[in-house]
């Protein structure tokens, strides 16, 4: 053992009273199979098509919804406005989306694919098909069609991930009151 002193050296390494399954925590395996996608696939898009998966995600949102607003793809993504904002003007540099003011609210903009990001996103769909197949090996269609099934009633029930995260979890918070 090392007798390099540290800034911690002052503190005890210790387990929590509560361990929290891996294995079966739903939350977390969610977490960490998103992880492994989101890696993967930005690694990949990057490589063969120069983009991340965050922008090839607003190329399919914008393709399926054609002049939706950053606000439009937080409600169906999830993602930060600010962070939608940077990644569709990094897009919009490249020419691969175009920017339109809100027929009604000129200081809200209307996003669309161009030429170049709907032939990108094309493109990408073929790797995204091979990636689909090669995580979903072994599923029958009706596993993958109950799958599907579940992951819907998930993002549905994600809106009361947002009540907990904004108000808590009531008398039985056990934060500790010093923080």
């Amino acid at each position: 053992m090392s007798n390099k002193k540290t800034q911690n050296d002052h503190l005890d390494a210790v387990r929590p009273g509560r361990q929290l399954d891996m294995d079966t925590s739903v939350l977390t395996q969610v977490h960490f199979v998103g992880n492994r996608i989101n890696a993967t696939g930005s690694a990949g898009y990057r490589k063969w098509f120069g983009i991340g998966i965050s922008e090839f995600r607003l190329l399919v949102v914008i393709s399926n919804e054609p002049g939706c607003t950053g606000a439009r793809i937080n409600e169906i993504m999830g993602l930060d406005l600010g962070a939608i904002s940077r990644t569709l003007r990094r897009m919009e540099a490249k020419e691969l989306v175009l920017s339109q003011p809100h027929p009604r609210h000129p200081s809200y903009y209307c996003w669309h694919l161009t030429q170049a990001g709907a032939d990108l996103h094309d493109r990408i769909c073929e790797m995204t098909d091979a990636r689909e197949a090669a995580i979903l090996a072994g599923f029958s269609k009706a596993e993958v069609f109950q799958l599907l099934s579940y992951l819907h009633r998930l993002s549905e029930n994600t809106r009361k991930l947002e009540q907990i995260a904004a108000e808590g979890i009531g008398e039985e918070d056990s934060r500790d009151s010093e923080s």
